[in-house]
């Protein structure tokens, strides 16, 4: 189990855009990975504005929450097993641990009656720069497919400040993009 804080501003990008900056790299190295996004029939962690998921990347299972701090957002993460996920797939028993134990102190009256309700398919290509990391993303979720890059650094103000100047070596402009992939799969399934 680890725990961190999460800034990173996020950017659309064009199918173009994407993939001009794909063009630059001569043998991009792509992870692929699964998230399935968790929550109770009525949406209500996402209504306190939590996040939780699954993340699936190669034999890697990870479950996420994600909750808002003063700048970002805590992101407590928890590895689980490939039985602990299948039988929250198929039988819908939430995995024991750090999590479980937060969402029933804090949320008792919807703590156990969660389930998947959306799937994004991520193609992430992840760049180390200094001071961050840099993610170029093309992922799908129902018929919907979209392009993002995202900046991951020490404060907001930095990781804006480091996109755009990634961005500016493209000649593309940096337009910040506030919904989160979450957000965006809850909207189709509303």
């Amino acid at each position: 189990m680890s725990k961190n804080i999460e800034i990173e501003a996020k950017g659309k990008l064009t199918k173009e855009e994407y993939e001009k900056i794909i063009a630059s790299f001569s043998h991009p190295r792509f992870q692929y990975q699964t998230n399935f996004y968790i929550d109770s029939p009525s949406f209500e962690l996402s209504k306190e504005s939590l996040g939780l998921r699954i993340r699936k990347e190669k034999d890697l299972l990870e479950l996420t929450m994600k909750v808002p701090s003063e700048e970002g957002r805590l992101e407590i993460n928890q590895k689980l097993s490939p039985k602990e996920f299948e039988n929250f797939l198929f039988n819908n028993e939430f995995p024991n641990g750090e999590i479980n134990r937060y969402l029933h102190i804090n949320y008792p009256k919807i703590a156990g009656d969660f389930s998947i309700f959306g799937t994004l398919h991520n193609q992430r290509l992840t760049l180390e720069i200094e001071d961050g990391e840099i993610a170029i993303d093309h992922f799908t979720y129902f018929d919907q497919e979209e392009y993002e890059i995202e900046c991951e650094s020490s404060s907001m103000k930095n990781a804006e400040k480091l996109l755009k100047e990634y961005l500016e070596k493209f000649g593309i402009k940096y337009q910040k993009n506030t919904s989160t992939k979450l957000e965006r799969v809850i909207n189709l399934v509303k």
